[in-house]
């Protein structure tokens, strides 16, 4: 069954990546997708940006992060897998400096995650070195055309491994991966939406969730 995933719950009805926005989603999706980033005390937090106030989230602690944004700290604190009350698509925001507290960031994720869900970031290095610790399935992100021969040559040796690709690569003549294990994003057109499902993906990214 081809999957509808919220994009940071129902952006255009609730604040992203609340578990609101999220909660809401899951009412009418099956998936939604979020971003996790860890911060200096070792809190996880759904946010998007690398910075709040022009300063680094994983230089920032629980509190200061709460002091700098005007979202209730309690809407993105993530501590147990039970805030989200379906599928979950977790987007790793890693920060190649901090290689300790990726470390523990993993660890984190890890112990969280439920069989159905999907953990996935744009470092590939962060997936592909967990592959064989992570509870649920995992994937990996791709927005350049550049990356579909490798993404192609990984696919034939992890039959597990998902991709999340963006829009514009997926209708590129290049691609060439196995689209029941592909996850595209971020469609904002219902007829595209039933375009792109109808290749036989995995699934689709939206906004507009509750649109369809």
């Amino acid at each position: 069954m081809k999957k509808i995933f919220g994009h940071r719950g129902l952006p255009n009805v609730y604040p992203e990546n609340t578990f609101l926005s999220l909660n809401k989603a899951l009412e009418i999706c099956d998936f939604v997708e979020t971003d996790v980033r860890i911060t200096r005390d070792e809190q996880l937090i759904l946010f998007h940006d690398p910075v709040i106030n022009n300063q680094k989230i994983e230089e920032l602690s629980l509190r200061e992060v709460s002091e700098n944004t005007n979202t209730d700290i309690s809407e993105i604190n993530l501590t147990s897998r039970d805030q989200i009350l379906g599928n979950v698509n977790f987007e790793l925001k890693v920060n190649n400096k901090q290689e300790t507290l990726n470390i523990i960031f993993v660890q984190k994720i890890i112990q969280l995650t439920n069989p159905d869900d999907i953990v996935s970031s744009f470092d590939w290095g962060t997936i592909l070195s967990n592959r064989e610790k992570f509870n649920s399935r995992y994937g990996i992100l791709i927005d350049e055309e550049n990356q579909l021969f490798e993404g192609k040559a990984i696919s034939n040796l992890d039959d597990n491994l998902m991709f999340m690709i963006q829009k514009d690569i997926f209708h590129s003549r290049k691609f060439d991966l196995p689209k029941d294990k592909c996850v595209v994003w971020t469609v904002n057109d219902k007829d595209e939406i039933d375009n792109i499902l109808n290749t036989g993906v995995y699934g689709v990214v939206t906004d507009i969730g509750d649109k369809l």
